[in-house]
């Protein structure tokens, strides 16, 4: 049994962005890169850590607090998001296409390899349209370090170390920018697949059918984020 994918990282702090609260924004992205860091460490309550660090109470931190908001954000979105207009026209578009598409080329489990799919092309959506804010996505995680390690201080996370020393390889690496490039997506598409114990074999740089069928993914979800636009938080 797979897990649902939800919104990549980049939609999550593009959609729900809030000006002068950088640990909130970083806090975003926590819930996936949690369980992509540190699986054995990944599940976490964090309404009671949001509830133990506001106002009045035995643990208040205000900073801690945004941050707790921003997981708690996360994981709503996420429910909202497999319901969502956008994402449900986006599947009907492409359904027939993958279902055809994924036994020719020997991709494993269309339906969530789809699902995943949608996700990424979403992000490299806006990461084309919106170059500067993937900028001020990695600035803002590189800045919220310490925030990070008193969240997990706080959380009982017994694996800070290495999860800080993969967080820092994250900002500065800066993968997502090549999410420009749609050989990049097939590319993480395959990673993916060996994460969650997938055949990845499939994957052959620079295929031909391969490139073709995610050049057609990426035009739906173009035609359906024209329709359905997203829109950032005024960055003040």
């Amino acid at each position: 049994m797979f897990a649902i994918y939800s919104m990549n990282f980049f939609s999550h702090f593009f959609v729900d962005f809030q000006p002068q609260k950088p640990a909130f924004n970083a806090a975003l992205i926590a819930p996936d890169i949690l369980r992509n860091f540190s699986p054995s460490q990944s599940k976490f309550h964090f309404d009671h850590f949001q509830q133990i660090t506001s106002k009045g109470q035995s643990q208040e931190d205000p900073i801690l607090n945004d941050f707790f908001n921003g997981c708690l954000q996360h994981i709503q979105r996420d429910k909202e998001f497999h319901q969502s207009a956008l994402f449900q026209e986006i599947y009907q578009l492409q359904r027939s296409n993958w279902q055809l598409m994924c036994p020719k080329l020997k991709i494993p489990r269309f339906w969530f390899t789809l699902h995943v799919v949608i996700e990424i092309m979403i992000d490299s959506y806006l990461i084309n349209n919106n170059l500067e804010k993937l900028q001020l996505f990695y600035t803002n995680l590189e800045s919220q370090q310490e925030t990070y390690r008193k969240a997990l201080k706080l959380m009982g996370h017994d694996q800070i170390d290495h999860f800080m020393e993969r967080y820092s390889r994250f900002y500065t690496n800066q993968y997502l920018f090549h999410y420009q490039d749609l050989e990049r997506v097939g590319f993480a598409l395959h990673k993916i697949h060996e994460q969650v114990k997938l055949d990845s074999s499939w994957y052959i740089p620079n295929n031909i059918e391969q490139i073709a069928l995610w050049e057609s993914t990426y035009a739906d979800v173009c035609l359906v984020l024209e329709k359905y636009p997203l829109a950032m938080n005024q960055i003040r």
